[in-house]
This record gives C-alpha cells, structure tokens and sequence, in this order.
C-alpha cells in the first residue's frame, strides 16, 4: 500500500523528511502546505513530482478543509507556534500525524495536545519527531554504558555541547527562530541534547539547577538567547547519586560540534561525535565513540546503519499499519519537563553579551569541560 503525505512546512525539515522519503514505495508527497507565493516554489515542486495544484499557501497557520482530502499521514514541520492547532486539527481528520520537534512552545500549549491526544485514545496516531533519537550514535550508546560502567564505575557528569555556525537560513528565521512565540533556541536545539541523555544514556529524570543565556551571534539579535548554558542535575541506572552535567547550546558559533563526553568515577570518560545531518545523508558516516583513560584515546568505534531519516520513515511506515514505534507519553514527559523549567528560569537570567563572556562559554562548550 501506498500512503498519501501531506506536508506542512516545505523548507528545512521538510527537506530532511525527503532525504529517506524519496527512495521509499511506501509513500506519496500528495500535497504541500508553505508560506511562500507558489511562484516562487514551481521548480520545487516538479521535483518532487506536484503541480501548483497540490500547493496550499497559508499565512496565519490554519489549514483549509480540502487540504485533509484523500491523505493518509499529515507531516508537521513548519514554525512551532502553529504545532498545537495544526496536531489536534489534523488528528481530528482522523490523520496519522507526525509533529517536527514539538507539539507547542510553552507547557500550557504542550499540554493541552497532549491532554488532547490522551482523552480521545489517539496515542497510536500522533507521532512526536525528534531526530536525534534516530542517529546510530544514540541507538548503541546503551550498549557502550553498559559495558564501560562495569569497568570504570558510573557516570559521575555529563558535558554536552551543539554548536551551529552561521547560516544564511537561521538569518531569515531569526526573527521568530530565537523568538519564545517558538519555544526559542533552548527548544529548537537543546532537545537534542536531552535526547542523548534520556534516551541514549537512560537517564530516569533531569533537572535544571541554572541557566546562563548569551548574546553568540549578536547579527541575529540580542534580545534573544543565542547561546544558553544549563548546569542539570541527573538520576538513572548508570549514574551515580548525585551525578550532573552541563549542556551548552549556541547558533552562530565560530566552529560546529556536536559532542557529548560522560565522565565516570574511575578518571575514564567517554566521547561521542555526532555529525551534521546533512553529511549523513550523503555518505555512509554516522558519527563516532571514543574511549578515553587518562586522556590517552584507548577505545573507538564508528557505528553503521541506516540515517536517521530512514530510520524515520522505517518508522512513520509501522504508525500508518497501526503500531507507533516513537515515543511513548511518559518519555515525552521526560524529555520537555527540562524545557518548561527554562522557560521559568529564562526570564530572570538575562543575556550576556560581553565578548570575553562568550568567549570563556564557547571554549568550555569546544572543550566538553
């Protein structure tokens, strides 16, 4: 069978969907929902097979009744703010429906789908995507714990870092990017990092004890974080009592990482390297492992297998045959409990923007210290 896919959103995400959509059978791009004249998305469209026909422009997030007609699966990636009313909308359709990132950009919002999703038994038709949970690198690093922690005592603290350089694309959307209407830059990128931790590493529950926020790349605007460092508190079976960790994110640094380093009681500590999407798709490199004792290197490893994109549709294929592989509710829980701290915390934390500031955040962050 063939499934019809409905996209909302036809930019970044959207993009990264194809990248595993375009070699499967199992699903048909029937209709796309954008923001721009469809003018200007012609070409796009005819690569991917549609005609100006099967384009939807739509200005204020709300989709038109015919839009629902003849799909299967709706496909959710544009900005977060319309996540909330687009999800429910969409599940009452009676739609498959997959989410980019969020189901809405404060716990209020957020709470009201998933209240939504509970109270009508449709946990086997929403789908909440978030695409480090599909990257090889977090897939076995349950197997790399459990085999490091037997030898060298469990993780005592977490350093995790996801600097972006510059882009042409976070200019564009900056005005709404780091925005809190959008759940901001602690949204946008610092879940990723908590999906290491809880899903990679198994951590039970996570707690923000400070935040620091940054002014990084002062051209997209200092009235938003662009840089945010959060000290956590962990709890889990391979972490001692008492363990934490500090996760740093920024957009518009001066060099990429995507590195998380778990330190254990014995002096050895662990390294993951993650890689750019993008790379992964165009390649057969999925990141890699090292083990470090004394600081020498003494372990590595680079795992295989399938991008997170395929590893995406694999999945999005089993929820339209009735059987949802993604998060469950109480994992979801897990993950967003630290985001509605931050933005409790957020508001009283201010911005740094000296440079000598942010200088000292983006060395501790390339360091993992």
């Amino acid at each position: 069978m063939t499934y019809n896919l409905g996209a909302v959103g036809f930019g970044h995400w959207f993009n990264r969907l194809y990248a595993g959509l375009k070699e499967s059978n199992e699903f048909r791009i029937a209709k796309v929902v954008g923001v721009s004249e469809v003018s200007k998305k012609i070409e796009k469209l005819s690569e991917i097979g549609l005609e100006e026909k099967d384009y939807y422009r739509v200005s204020d997030g709300r989709l038109p009744e015919n839009f629902y007609s003849g799909l299967d699966l709706v496909h959710i990636s544009d900005p977060n703010n319309y996540h909330a009313q687009q999800t429910i909308d969409s599940l009452k359709h009676g739609k498959f429906t997959v989410t980019e990132k969020t189901w809405g950009v404060d716990r209020e919002e957020f709470d009201s789908v998933v209240e939504f999703i509970r109270t009508n038994n449709l946990e086997s038709k929403a789908y909440l995507h978030l695409h480090y949970l599909h990257k090889q690198l977090t897939f076995g690093l349950e197997g790399l714990l459990e085999k490091y922690t037997k030898k060298y005592g469990k993780i005592r603290r977490v350093s995790a870092t996801l600097f972006e350089t510059a882009s042409d694309e976070d200019m564009r959307r900056s005005g709404w990017l780091f925005s809190s209407r959008s759940g901001g830059l602690f949204m946008d990128t610092g879940i990723h990092l908590f999906e290491i931790i809880i899903a990679g590493a198994k951590a039970d529950g996570t707690s923000i004890k400070d935040v620091k926020q940054y002014a990084v790349k002062k051209e997209y605007g200092e009235e938003n974080a662009t840089g945010v460092e959060a000290s956590i508190s962990i709890s889990g079976r391979f972490f001692r009592e008492g363990a934490d960790g500090v996760i740093r994110i920024a957009k518009g640094a001066p060099a990429e990482s995507r590195s998380a380093r778990f330190y254990f009681e014995r002096g050895a500590y662990l390294d993951l390297s993650y890689l750019h999407s993008d790379i992964e798709y165009n390649s057969d490199r999925r990141g890699s492992w090292t083990l470090y004792e004394n600081g020498k290197a003494i372990e590595s490893g680079n795992p295989k297998g399938p991008n997170n994109s395929e590893v995406f549709v694999e999945q999005i294929v089993e929820l339209c045959r009735g059987r949802n592989t993604g998060l469950t509710m109480h994992e979801i829980d897990l993950l967003f409990g630290p985001q509605w701290q931050y933005q409790e915390m957020a508001g009283g934390a201010g911005i740094l923007t000296s440079e000598k500031e942010v200088d000292a955040f983006i060395s501790k962050g390339t360091g993992l210290e």
